[in-house]
């Protein structure tokens, strides 16, 4: 008997090892049951704090994927739900100082509500976003290359974790926003953004660049105009509505422009993990100090100080000007940035490598120039 048990113990290690990660599938919510509307979100345990969520779960591979336990929410109460500011308290740079010139790059959107709805919120909610599917996605495929850089391993990614990625996106696309606090909604933002990022690469894999992939012949710029990304609250969202029409006005704090990948080399990192509200005024400072003292962020030559191109097209979020810009780098800067940063009042130049953020790549591909 002993050894039979033990025999069975072995086999269950054996098949859990590179099992895919749990999907959501599309139509198996269970549907209200007391008279609310299912929102898809998680319902904290029983002495939790509110943004606990389950950690991620495995199973040997099979042909389907279960569904994870649905909770169900009731309709938002008007009277509990409001538009106040964000939790979050803006840094100094976010704000446009006087003098500004106010102008954003040619194509790039500029920051401006899309829809009303997205800034309601419910700042009394226990509620959160199970986000562990992205988790697991995210601990399997990322690899951080020689120079500390976040890359995801693409071309590996089974096809059973492709479905489980989309069904994590159908999970998301069932959330009702407004019953979730600020902090939890901006992180369902990330990690939607994000994971759609991840999702459209995989299904045009392989690619140098996500600017390769088009739906119409003016999509210069990749897919981020596509406003069949997502659909949230029975609105089509493109990525760039996620970004410049919700995140950004809403928000309104620069901090964001490090948390939301564009799946390229010279983006911000794809988080290791999904983003959770826990700590997320530490998460958001941590990622601005990786990226500002990354060889992405800044570059000091004969002629003066080069920054990435994001401060160029996002400029106003950062202050608006250049001496804004510099002060918000030197709020982030470790001593080596500094020192590049000393003396500078002014921006010499703008750069920003385009090439996919691809796991495989061994070496860093020339910079791509930028069409806008």
């Amino acid at each position: 008997m002993i050894v039979i048990q033990r025999t069975a113990l072995l086999i269950g290690i054996v098949l859990s090892v590179g099992a895919p990660c749990l999907a959501f599938q599309s139509g198996s919510r269970s549907p209200a049951s007391t008279g609310g509307s299912g929102s898809g979100v998680v319902a904290p345990q029983q002495g939790a704090p509110s943004f606990a969520v389950p950690q991620p779960t495995f199973s040997a591979p099979q042909p389907t994927f279960s569904n994870p336990q649905s909770f169900v929410v009731p309709a938002p109460d008007s009277s509990s739900l409001t538009q106040s500011p964000t939790n979050l308290t803006p840094q100094p740079s976010s704000q446009t100082e006087a003098g500004s010139t106010g102008s954003s790059s040619i194509g790039i959107p500029a920051s401006s509500l899309v829809d009303p709805v997205f800034e309601i919120s419910d700042p009394n909610s226990p509620y959160g976003v199970d986000h562990s599917a992205w988790d697991c996605l995210l601990a399997r495929y990322i690899v951080v290359d020689a120079v500390g850089i976040n890359r995801f391993r693409y071309g590996d990614v089974s096809a059973q974790d492709r479905s489980a990625l989309k069904g994590y996106l159908e999970y998301l696309q069932s959330v009702d926003t407004r019953t979730l606090n600020r902090n939890e909604q901006l992180t369902f933002w990330f990690n939607l953004y994000n994971a759609r990022v991840v999702d459209v690469v995989l299904d045009n894999y392989p690619i140098r660049s996500i600017r390769q992939v088009k739906t119409k012949l003016t999509d210069f710029v990749g897919p981020f105009d596509d406003p069949g990304a997502v659909t949230v609250l029975g609105k089509a969202l493109s990525l760039n509505d996620i970004e410049s029409g919700i995140v950004r006005p809403v928000w309104k704090d620069p901090r964001i422009h490090y948390a939301l990948n564009c799946a390229s080399y010279g983006c911000p990192n794809l988080a290791s993990q999904a983003w959770t509200p826990v700590n997320l005024d530490a998460q958001l400072n941590q990622a601005a100090c990786a990226y500002v003292n990354s060889n992405r962020a800044v570059h000091r030559g004969l002629t003066g100080v080069r920054v990435a191109k994001i401060y160029k097209w996002y400029k106003d979020d950062f202050g608006g000007n250049d001496q804004a810009v510099l002060n918000h780098l030197r709020q982030y800067a470790n001593a080596s940035t500094q020192q590049k940063l000393q003396g500078q009042q002014n921006i010499k130049g703008y750069f920003y490598d385009w090439s996919l953020n691809d796991g495989r790549i061994t070496r860093r591909r020339f910079l791509e120039p930028i069409i806008r």
